[in-house]
């Protein structure tokens, strides 16, 4: 009877899990794909992988879809347990059976957060995440969508956490802000991840600048030219004129007024 007890507080859900595509991808040529699992299960159904996919234009498209069946945890407030999902972003360079493989990033998503995320028709969430544990700034989009088909109806989802996007190789960065149930936004995990961000693009830039004789470092030449300057360390002044003709400084001209 208690086994009973505890899976009917164990509300079970369909999952249905979208992984579309890859962007951003510093490489032209090569394939990529993804693998993802559930470490809290061994089932057969809580893993998988998208096919391999070609690199185009700097992007990976899989439109992979899988439905499968998850059960959650409730505790006594019945609040729902954490329960992830990882991803596993590999990028195959040679594309062959010995191709040279590596680990270009990860996702690791709490499916609770998702589980009370729904329309009139089950429609699925959809969102780009910025990947961890990576040196490229790539977002992988994802969809998920959960409905419950048994188990206790009287659960409370964990409110869900914002979503940071870098967006394309210019640093235009933007945090998608998603409000849960109550309206509260999570400002300290915003600035947190945003501050993350900018680390991670000022690194990307410093390493990839060249900086040559007489050239600013990247970051003095941002803070440059963000005061008005030209990004070489020269702020022109008010009404400037050409330096060449521009009279110097202590020198009286009251001689040329009284001539001619």
């Amino acid at each position: 009877m208690n086994g009973l007890i505890n899976k009917s507080r164990k509300p079970k859900f369909e999952l249905i899990l979208q992984i579309i595509d890859l962007n951003n991808v510093p490489l032209v040529a090569g394939q990529s794909y993804v693998k993802w699992h559930l470490p809290m299960s061994t089932a057969a159904e809580h893993r998988g992988a998208t096919p391999k996919a070609p690199i185009k234009e700097h992007k990976v498209t899989w439109e992979y879809e899988r439905s499968l069946t998850v059960r959650l945890s409730m505790d006594k407030t019945n609040m729902l347990q954490e329960c992830f999902i990882e991803f596993e972003v590999i990028q195959d360079y040679n594309g062959g059976a010995r191709g040279e493989k590596i680990t270009i990033g990860r996702v690791r998503l709490n499916l609770a957060e998702y589980a009370d995320i729904h329309d009139e028709e089950g429609q699925v969430m959809v969102r780009r995440y910025l990947m961890q544990d990576s040196k490229i700034n790539s977002t992988v989009k994802i969809g998920l969508g959960m409905s419950q088909i048994d188990g206790d109806r009287n659960f409370i989802a964990p409110p869900l956490r914002t979503a940071a996007v870098f967006e394309g190789f210019t640093g235009v960065m933007a945090v998608e802000q998603e409000k849960d149930k109550q309206g509260y936004t999570g400002a300290v995990g915003i600035n947190k991840e945003l501050a993350e961000m900018q680390d991670m693009y000022r690194q990307t830039l410093a390493a990839s600048w060249l900086c040559g004789k007489g050239t600013l470092a990247a970051d003095q030449c941002i803070e440059d030219i963000f005061n008005g300057g030209d990004g070489w360390g020269n702020k022109p002044a008010p009404n400037s004129q050409n330096p060449a003709v521009q009279t110097a400084p202590g020198i009286d001209d009251s001689e040329d007024e009284g001539m001619g």
